[in-house]
């Protein structure tokens, strides 16, 4: 009876210790989450297709810019508006503009590429480079170079700050100027890590805090 006893205890314990080592299997090979596995995008950008058709539209405009430098305000103060079609991080766009407020201005259109170079939580940092035609009378070639900051106030809005170089150059003359200006972006907006975020979906995704765990109460 006694060998009996010791047989049954010496099973249950080493049954134990077999569910035990497997419980710590278990938890060793799950993966731990981490911030730029919870923020990356699952999307392969190196596969990814430009399908124009399903792009959304975006709308971005410039309402007050000022060139640096003396002059009239008149002459020194810009606007355009843009339009075109988002693609994650880039948008792909064209616009159409007045670089003076004189009833006489020279209009300009102009194509553009806009790439989201950074993001944290709200704010994104985005550089634009663009190509277009000046309508004065010696018809101008227009290059761009631009540095934006923008803040995403609406699933749909961002308002931001942009700074950058406007090159006009033509047979007889050539200039450059500076700017800086703010600007209205309404479309989708993007995530973290850049990707266009669904109707659904409200607000920029955030990081997840690490740290003490949330009192509740407070």
């Amino acid at each position: 009876m006694l060998r009996f006893l010791l047989l049954i205890v010496t099973t249950l314990g080493l049954r134990s210790n077999t569910l035990a080592q497997a419980d710590t299997t278990r938890k060793l090979s799950t993966p731990l989450q981490t911030y730029h596995s919870l923020s990356r995008s699952s999307e392969d950008s190196t596969r990814s297709i430009f399908n124009f058709k399903a792009a959304p539209i975006y709308v971005r405009t410039t309402p007050f810019s000022i060139y640096t430098g003396a002059g009239s305000p008149k002459d020194r103060i810009a606007q355009n508006i843009e339009i075109g079609k988002s693609f994650n991080v880039i948008d792909l766009g064209i616009a159409f503009g007045r670089n003076s407020l004189r009833p006489d201005t020279t209009l300009f259109l102009e194509g553009r590429v806009t790439m989201d170079v950074a993001n944290y939580g709200i704010f994104a940092n985005e550089m634009t480079i663009g190509a277009g035609w000046v309508f004065d009378k010696q018809g101008s070639l227009m290059l761009e170079l631009t540095y934006s900051i923008i803040a995403q106030i609406a699933p749909k809005v961002g308002i931001g700050l942009t700074t950058g170089y406007y090159d006009f150059s033509n047979e007889q003359t050539d200039s450059s100027k500076t700017f800086y200006g703010i600007y209205l972006r309404f479309g989708l907006l993007r995530t973290d890590s850049g990707s266009l975020l669904g109707g659904i979906m409200r607000g920029r995704s955030r990081p997840v805090r690490v740290g003490r765990p949330h009192r509740h109460g407070r």
